[in-house]
């Protein structure tokens, strides 16, 4: 332990020489304070004497003290209100002492005894620290600890950080005897040298002289306390004088103490550092201060309270879109903080948009429109704002109709107006509809024998265009030539490019690959092997084997003047229906499964709508009269049907949306393309099967075959009459 300032002087002594002082105090304070301090005992003696008389009252209060009568009260230290225990009483009488020293008042209006079993930790002072270890202390109490308060602040400052040099200890005694004659004895005395403070040895030297014996006494350091008493014997007879040097190395400690406040702050820990939210609703991260026994108070605030706010005790709601950062401070010590980063969404605001087109062509003129669907379906805001990048090309209206101005392309934009941020957009191409703009061919190659002929038929686009004349070129005559009527004729072997110009607008060209061979071309014939093997000889035999052609058998059938091959209702250019066959509505169970299907569409954003269904042999009739007078029977033959040669009739056939090439590309044809087969379906007329269907490609014309039958011929890449092994041509 270490002494008290007050007390510095006396208890100096005290330790060195190990003697108890007697230091006399009044209730009053006329008088000095006295203390006695036993090794390793945890008791401290406060006592008042008066005339040499001294009385034990264990349990006397401290601050009770009655002048003029004698008294000793032991005190304990950690023990400050004198009651025979250290609990939280004492702690709050070291706080107390230590607001009044920081106070004012400058005094801590302990008495001096008080003040020593105050200060726990020897350091001189009373304050938080003190009340800390006696807390400390007593919560160690309360769970059957045993050690005294010393034993067990020593046992707690193990996260004290000590460095220790111990030298060893040399000393080197030198004696010497020497008779001589003495007077009669005399007495010895014993002095105290002062304490200094950076003693290295004692020296200690006994002398007789006739009438005087002195003795040296020990000289202390401020880590090591050493003493050595030499005494002098005198006899009448002889005199004994030993002298004797001492060396001593004292042994050198450096200690390092760190001290941690426990009621301040030092970190704060949270459960989550992100939290994501939806406008109106909350969520919490918990907080963890430490230490364990700090200020738990807290202070909270948000970077934007537009966006969230949070109550005192960090509960967070989100008020808006958007990005923040919430803070928790430590009230205790504000330099303490953590932060969390808050995104807030608002789930019913439209974060996309889908159109059932992204790309139009449309005439000077005319006009078309994309539906929109706005994500998720539940936004409470779907209103648009459509926007034309070019008004002089095409101008689009509030509800998304896009109407063509003139000869160009441009870019038809829709935004959602509770979330601009959110758009999707239309490609959108103007062409003049009197003026050719696009050549469809019916077959783009050509494979021909020398001698033979064959014709692709063409379709000029728009069908409004004024002049579709056309001119038909060869790369090379020689091989293939071609008249104006689009026949190509095979002369001799090679390969050349038949080429269809629009006469009008020469910028639009179409081109047929056409190869021709002197004679047909035959596959590398199968190699069949046989081998005999003998002790003696091996003969292999190779023989070619022409391939064996698949024959299959069709069943048909000829009822009420309609064809079925194996049971399917065939209408093409070679079989055809009665005037009066009895139709007169689209097939039921056709109509039901289109119903699913456009049902299903529309759960994916896609909108498919019947154009044109059954239609009668009248009706066909007036229809393919008014392209015949409008292109003539040779090309009217290549895009419609000749009344009773019409699908239509069945009822089992149905044009979707636009009945022309615009529905080409759109999500909705692809989405046809693809699944048509799934519902009993099948794009009728497909590309590339001109020259077996005998119409040119109908991407919006759909046939019903029932699932079963429809799945097999989509699944074999065939049109129809591929699949069945049937002609489509007018006799």
């Amino acid at each position: 332990m270490r002494a008290k300032r007050l007390i510095a002087s006396v208890l100096s002594f005290t330790l060195c020489a190990g003697v108890t002082p007697a230091i006399f105090a009044s209730a009053a304070g006329s008088e000095t304070a006295a203390v006695t301090m036993g090794v390793n005992s945890s008791t401290i003696t406060d006592a008042k004497t008066n005339a040499g008389s001294t009385a034990l009252i264990p349990d006397a209060p401290l601050t009770a003290a009655t002048a003029d009568t004698p008294t000793v009260v032991t005190i304990q230290l950690g023990d400050v209100n004198g009651d025979a225990k250290i609990d939280a009483n004492d702690a709050s009488a070291i706080l107390s002492a230590y607001a009044s020293i920081s106070g004012s008042a400058k005094s801590s209006n302990l008495t001096a005894a008080q003040t020593i079993a105050a200060d726990v930790n020897m350091d001189g002072k009373t304050d938080a620290v003190d009340a800390s270890n006696v807390l400390s202390y007593y919560a160690y109490l309360s769970t059957k600890g045993t050690l005294s308060i010393e034993d067990f602040l020593k046992a707690s400052s193990s996260e004290t950080t000590t460095t220790t040099t111990a030298p060893p200890v040399t000393t080197t005694a030198k004696v010497t005897f020497t008779t001589t004659t003495v007077k009669p004895p005399v007495t010895t005395t014993t002095a105290t040298a002062p304490a200094v403070t950076t003693a290295q040895s004692v020296t200690s030297t006994a002398a007789a002289p006739v009438d005087t014996t002195t003795t040296a006494a020990a000289i202390t350091t401020t880590t090591a306390a050493a003493h050595t008493t030499t005494t002098t014997s005198e006899t009448t007879t002889t005199s004994t004088t030993t002298t004797t040097t001492t060396t001593l190395t004292t042994t050198s400690t450096t200690t390092t103490t760190t001290y941690a406040d426990p009621y301040k702050v030092s970190e704060i820990k949270l459960s989550k550092t992100e939290i994501e939210l939806n406008v109106g609703t909350g969520g919490i991260s918990y907080v963890t201060m430490l230490p364990a026994t700090a200020d738990k108070r807290e202070i909270w605030s948000c970077s934007d309270e537009s966006i969230a706010v949070v109550d005192n005790e960090g509960w967070i709601v989100g008020m808006s879109e958007g990005v923040c950062t919430v803070t928790v401070t430590s009230f205790n010590n504000p330099a303490v903080k953590a932060d969390i980063k808050v995104t807030v969404k608002d789930p019913n605001k439209v974060s996309s948009i889908r159109l059932t087109k992204t790309d139009m062509r449309l005439p000077i003129g005319g006009g078309d429109i994309s539906y929109v669907t706005m994500l998720p379906a539940n936004a409470y805001n779907k209103a648009e704002i459509w926007v034309s990048s070019d008004p002089r090309v095409a101008t689009v209206s509030d509800e998304g109709w896009v109407y063509a101005v003139s000869e160009g392309s441009c870019v038809v934009t829709v935004y959602s107006k509770s979330n601009p941020a959110v758009s999707a957009s239309i490609n959108v191409t103007v062409t003049d509809p009197s003026k050719v703009a696009e050549i469809k061919l019916s077959k783009y190659e050509m494979n021909l024998l020398i001698g033979t002929h064959d014709i692709s038929y063409v379709t000029m686009l728009p069908r409004t265009a004024t002049n579709i004349d056309e001119v038909w070129t060869s790369s090379n005559p020689a091989i293939a030539s071609v008249d104006n009527w689009g026949n190509v004729y095979a002369l001799s072997e090679g390969t050349c490019t038949v080429s269809v110009i629009s006469k009008a607008n020469p910028a639009v060209k179409a081109d047929i690959k056409v190869t021709v061979r002197s004679k047909p071309f035959i596959a590398p014939p199968a190699t069949t092997t046989s081998t005999t093997t003998s002790t003696t000889t091996t003969t292999t035999t190779t023989t070619a084997t022409a391939p064996v052609p698949t024959v299959t058998t069709r069943l048909i059938q000829n009822i009420n003047g309609a064809t079925f091959v194996d049971g399917i209702l065939i209408v093409n250019k070679t079989y055809e229906l009665p005037a009066d066959y009895p139709t007169g509505a689209l097939n039921p169970n056709a109509l039901a499964q289109f119903n699913k299907l456009t049902e299903d569409a529309a759960k994916l954003g896609l909108s498919i709508k019947c154009s044109s269904g059954y239609r009668s042999y009248k009706d066909q009739e007036r229809i393919y009269n008014n392209y015949v007078a409008i292109d003539g029977i040779v090309k009217a033959d290549t895009y419609s049907a000749r009344p009773g040669h019409s699908e239509h009739q069945s009822g089992l056939a149905i044009d979707v949306n636009s009945i022309d090439y615009t529905f080409l590309n759109t999500p909705e044809c692809d989405w046809l393309a693809k699944n048509a087969h799934k519902y009993g379906f099948i794009i009728r007329y497909p590309l590339g099967k001109e020259a077996y269907t005998g119409y040119s490609y109908e991407p919006w014309h759909i046939r019903y075959l029932g699932i079963d039958t429809a799945t097999a011929v989509y699944n074999s890449g065939l049109s129809l009459e591929e699949y069945l092994g049937i002609t489509s041509a007018y006799k």
